[in-house]
């Protein structure tokens, strides 16, 4: 932030090393402890945000100039547009040179606004610093030997990485190995009764953390029997995860107000499978989801599906009986098509039908097979895929970027006048560089003044 003006830049990481991502001044301790940073590449996905309205885009092709050396006009990597005879977009390093500094991001290519985007140069020598946003109207496009620093009253510069979570996996599938399952969040575990009853009640889960499930982009089933498993991750086909469960008779099992009755389609679904036919990806599919009885007519149009037969796509008779559906399905495409599991018949008492796949020897959905007590192990596990809440620097918040959600803070810094960085790092007033792990992009923030980027 300088003055009036502020910008904010994000982009694909450059480096690993969150040592590498701050002021990259003479001292090793701005380096990797070997050596001080020289990074001079190309950077994808390049977004920004500023107070000035032509300095606000995304997706573009960027560069930085990352180094406590001097640095001549030469545009050494080849950097689309920049000049050979000025400093721009695209110079030259003098490493191992001198000690003048470079800590430059920039955009290039596509159409619209081409050059710097935020410029913090001279900090090893204890001269005035040269700080910009945008390019130099009046002298070096890229601020090089503006000497400037000491026109700004507010000179702020943060230093931002959205990190990658660390997979997360329920340890009851963690030797199944499965890719998908990464991240999700555990909601329901129930042991399955042979012979359910869940009229009057919801199902005696083991876990049950529908009540602390808030925003989610996914939802996912296990199923367990005996020596065989299945695993079918989907996009989300409801906001409310106590319809996520067994669509039981009681209300218990819905919304509170109506029971549960969802027969939709479903997209990109994922499964994962010790049944090798049964391991795919990107499928379209659909649920049904209900505590009725049901018929076999194709309500809802689902292609390739029997009209005849209880299969991948039924019509609920809603609201009579109890008989209870909780199937999930795929369909279209080329490849497997049918059920991937179902647990029906789960409200009367009576023994239910559990399968894997399609019913090879009667109805393909398992309806009417009442084969639950054909099993020892009757597993069903259902989990999410929460979305993070956004979270934001509480010192950019109110510039509303939305751009900064899931950022973190590595390093800030109120720029002196007359950096000397010859023989410390910055006084950085937050260095959490040494607690951040795995990070996907990277992003700056400068203010001057009452402007920023």
């Amino acid at each position: 932030e300088l003055d009036n003006h502020w910008i904010w830049v994000s982009m694909d990481k450059f480096t690993n090393d969150a040592r590498q991502i701050g002021v990259p001044c003479l001292s090793l301790q701005c380096g990797n402890g070997v050596f001080p940073t020289l990074i001079q590449q190309v950077v994808a996905n390049v977004n920004v945000a500023s107070s000035i309205g032509m300095l606000n885009f995304s997706g573009r092709a960027g560069n930085v100039e990352f180094w406590p050396y001097n640095y001549s006009p030469g545009n050494a990597i080849g950097i689309p547009g920049a000049s050979g005879g000025t400093f721009d977009f695209g110079d030259t390093c003098d490493s191992p040179n001198g000690s003048f500094g470079s800590m430059q991001v920039h955009v290039h290519g596509g159409t619209g606004y081409t050059g710097t985007v935020f410029a913090f140069n001279r900090f090893n020598d204890g001269a005035v610093a040269d700080l910009g946003i945008g390019n130099n109207p009046n002298g070096q496009p890229d601020w090089s030997i503006a000497s400037n620093a000491n026109a700004f009253t507010v000179r702020n510069l943060k230093v931002f990485v959205l990190p990658t979570p660390p997979p997360q996996v329920d340890p009851y599938i963690a030797d199944k190995n499965i890719q998908d399952a990464d991240g999700f969040q555990l909601v329901y575990a129930l042991d399955i009764p042979t012979n359910p009853n869940y009229r009057a009640a919801k199902p005696d889960y083991s876990v049950d953390n529908s009540q602390s499930v808030s925003s989610f982009s996914r939802i996912a089933y296990y199923m367990e029997l005996d020596n065989h498993w299945i695993w079918v991750s989907m996009d989300k086909f409801t906001n409310d995860a106590r319809q996520i469960g067994v669509p039981c008779l009681s209300l218990q099992c819905g919304n509170g107000v109506f029971p549960t009755l969802i027969q939709q389609v479903v997209a990109n679904v994922n499964v994962a499978s010790s049944i090798g036919m049964l391991n795919f990806s990107g499928r379209a599919g659909n649920v049904e989801f209900w505590p009725y009885n049901y018929s076999p007519g194709n309500a809802i149009g689902i292609p390739g599906a029997s009209g005849g037969t209880f299969d991948f796509g039924d019509t609920c008779d809603s609201p009579n009986g109890s008989f209870g559906s909780m199937q999930v399905h795929v369909h279209g495409g080329t490849g497997y098509t049918g059920t991937v599991f179902a647990f029906n018949r789960f409200n009367d008492g009576a023994v239910a039908d559990l399968g894997i796949g399609n019913n090879p020897n009667g109805q393909p959905d398992w309806s009417i097979a009442s084969n639950a007590n054909a099993f020892t192990v009757r597993n069903l596990k259902v989990f999410v895929l929460p979305t993070p809440p956004p979270q934001v620097d509480p010192y950019i918040a109110d510039k509303n970027i939305q751009d900064a959600d899931g950022f973190q803070l590595v390093y800030a810094l109120d720029i002196p006048t007359n950096p000397n960085y010859r023989a410390a790092k910055p006084d950085y007033s937050v260095d959490n560089s040494q607690s951040v792990s795995s990070f996907s992009r990277i992003a700056y923030y400068m203010e001057l003044d009452n402007h920023w980027i």
